[in-house]
């Protein structure tokens, strides 16, 4: 029995490392409100997430990506013209962080209205 015992306090062990190291997501979106134009939304896009202090590492016909100077964190900034949103995903160990930061590069995106 108490073998029983050592195996599952390992195995919960096991499970929270796991759990402590997963990666947490964060998505939100806005309308394009202002934005008139696909390239104009991806500027803007670039703009906000260099304005976090992110590295812009490519650009898409659709979307911006960058990061975080510790690399621990990604964010996209998705253009979708047909429907007129932006939507944010971020990725990261932290996810109050990642959910702050997505919210932050909705909130500066200059002269557009919609929902967050």
């Amino acid at each position: 029995m108490m073998w029983k015992a050592a195996v599952a306090a390992g195995v919960a062990t096991v499970m929270w490392t796991s759990a402590a190291s997963a990666v947490s997501m964060s998505m939100n979106w806005l309308e394009f409100g202002d934005i008139s134009t696909l390239d104009e939304c991806l500027d803007e896009g670039e703009h906000a997430l260099n304005r976090m202090g992110l590295s812009v590492l490519t650009r898409t016909a659709s979307a911006a990506w960058a990061e975080a100077a510790n690399a621990d964190e990604l964010y996209t900034v998705y253009c979708i013209a047909d429907s007129r949103i932006i939507v944010v995903v971020g990725a990261g160990t932290d996810l109050d962080s990642v959910d702050a930061t997505v919210v932050s590069i909705l909130d500066s995106f200059g002269g557009t209205s919609g929902k967050n």
